[in-house]
């Protein structure tokens, strides 16, 4: 192969997230920036055929991480891959006898098989609108920090073992320097008390961001070698292998596979890390959603449940939470001083799409809170359905049961906080609902049971059988006969059992729901129904809550 300049091929192409701001990194290497790595992001990197590729930042747990394959992928095509840092360092460790170019400590480390466990090098961070800012520090950081520290005499290495020792024991997002250190000073009591704040006072200065450090030597290698016009390196003497899984994931982001006639095997689907099922919405042409809207009440005319299960269709309640103390405490400075160490299940949309599919993580909620005021786009999360009274009773204290639930058997309680949030249109199978608007507002479109036939829901068998598969952000028609309404601050929303349901939550709203089995029978619809619901419940309960509950054991998301 001849030598091929710099200068005459693509630049390169760096994935770079919370390690390194990308205006310093390009004060080092001037390249193509992109997000931090995930599934298909080399694959589609290397089809341009760049000059090189430095991995250091890459997703994971919330979203399919870089395949290895993709990376071989660009060896392949005589592409030269560095990896640094981060998940970068991860899969150049593991592919250097293939020729990927591993660069700095931490890589070193895992190449040796010093370092083994993922969650080394993970951080929690910003969304790429906040700059990506880092909200935890990763566990390498620590362990270099604590090595100065010995070197310098800061602690001896008794100590430094003990807080690496706890610091490894934390869960990654809750990793950083204050609750490190209070957690030390709890478990060791006064006589570490004077060492601890020897340490507290010299991280300002002393503390070594080792992947940091190692993003700007990868940089600095690859813009050494783009200077010397060496040219890619040779064709690997290892074949690249055409499996189906790769088939699979060329044809998913619209590429036939290499050698095959282009639309063989082809599949109408999005990208590599889209929700890729593209439904039909069943809404008949020609039609605007015109909604009615929900009539209102005052709720103190609403003598008990019964009252209000009554007409069987939707009611918005003025004054139902009249006398809540949360309506006036309720906000970011508040949770965080009542519960912001507590950890709650939110919810990640990898699709980037709320009406995409979705994966929990349980963060601390003062992590989530960083997350939600963090400036511009907010990422896809939400903490939705948190059952208060066991998660949060210490809010519980700031509510109380309205007086039109009187009579209402077992209240369940659910809290949600969010930010431009959107709820997919779904029904309540088994339970009734108010939702209880405490801070901001949300708008709700709702539609009644004989409309299911419109609204093309999952299958039965579907753990999101209740839940349909219509984007509304992309509709402008609509069947039916629905009701739409905006519930605010200190008012309430009744939401009969099987009426379906879509909210959005413009701006940043917090809002609970009370949950009941109907007291009456009039409130159910046709038994075709029930049985469809009681189905999808099955299902739900007997295979897919144990096979999450699985997989949250199995990678430390529960």
């Amino acid at each position: 192969m001849g030598r091929v300049r710099g200068a005459e091929r693509r630049p390169p192409v760096v994935f770079l997230g919370p390690t390194l701001p990308v205006e310093e990194a390009a004060r080092i290497l001037p390249a193509d920036y992109r997000p931090p790595a995930e599934l298909g992001s080399v694959y589609r990197a290397a089809r341009e055929r760049p000059s090189a590729i430095g991995i250091v930042d890459g997703y994971f747990e919330r979203v399919p991480a870089v395949w290895h394959k993709e990376i071989l992928y660009a060896l392949s095509l005589g592409i030269r891959v560095y990896g640094a840092a981060s998940m970068g360092a991860l899969r150049a460790a593991e592919l250097a006898a293939f020729g990927m170019i591993p660069v700095g400590e931490v890589a070193e480390q895992y190449r040796l098989g010093l370092l083994t466990d993922d969650d080394e090098v993970a951080v929690l961070h910003a969304p790429a609108q906040g700059g990506y800012r880092p909200m935890s520090e990763p566990m390498v950081n620590i362990r270099a920090t604590l090595a100065a520290a010995v070197r310098e005499e800061i602690i001896d290495a008794d100590a430094a073992a003990a807080l690496t020792a706890r610091a490894k024991d934390m869960y990654y997002p809750d990793r950083d320097w204050l609750a490190l250190l209070a957690a030390e000073a709890e478990a060791a009591g006064s006589e570490a008390a004077a060492r601890l704040d020897r340490l507290r006072a010299w991280l300002p200065g002393g503390a070594l961001d080792q992947k940091r450090l190692d993003a700007e030597r990868l940089l600095a290698e690859m813009g050494r070698w783009l200077e010397t016009g060496a040219g890619p390196p040779p064709t690997p003497a290892w074949p690249f292998e055409q499996t189906e899984n790769w088939g699979e994931l060329v044809v998913g982001d619209g590429h036939p596979p290499s050698g095959a006639a282009h639309g063989d095997r082809r599949k109408e689907s999005g990208a590599v890390n889209g929700d890729s099922e593209r439904w039909g919405n069943g809404l008949p042409a020609g039609r605007t959603i015109r909604a009615a809207e929900v009539p209102r009440r005052r709720a103190a005319d609403i003598g008990d449940v019964r009252e209000l299960e009554r007409a069987r269709r939707p009611v918005l309640l003025e004054g139902a939470l009249d006398g809540w103390p949360a309506l006036d405490r309720w906000n970011p400075g508040y949770f965080r001083e009542r519960v912001g160490a507590t950890r709650v299940p939110v919810e990640f949309y990898p699709s980037g799409s709320y009406y995409g599919s979705w994966v929990h993580s349980y963060l601390r909620m003062d992590r989530y809170l960083d997350i939600l005021t963090s400036p511009g786009e907010a990422e896809r999360c939400y903490l939705a359905q948190a059952p208060l009274l066991d998660l949060l009773p210490e809010l519980a204290e700031d509510l109380s049961v309205p007086g039109c639930l009187n009579g209402a058997p077992e209240l369940g309680l659910a809290f949600f906080l969010g930010r431009d949030t959107v709820t997919a249109l779904h029904y309540h199978s088994s339970e009734q609902a108010l939702l209880c608007q405490v801070s901001g507002a949300k708008d709700v479109l709702l539609y009644p049971p004989e409309d299911h036939r419109f609204l093309n829901f999952h299958p039965w068998y579907s753990y999101r059988f209740n839940f349909s598969r219509i984007d509304f952000s992309a509709v402008s028609e609509g069947p039916g006969s629905p009701l739409r309404c905006t519930v605010r601050a200190g008012e309430a929303l009744y939401i009969p059992l099987y009426w379906g349901h879509l909210v959005e939550g413009p701006g940043t709203t917090s809002s609970v729901t009370f949950f009941w089995q109907p007291t009456t029978g009039r409130t159910r619809p046709a038994p075709g129904m029930r049985l469809r619901s009681a189905l999808g419940g099955a299902v739900r309960r007997r295979f897919v809550s144990p096979f999450g509950e699985a997989f949250n054991r199995r990678f430390g998301l529960g």
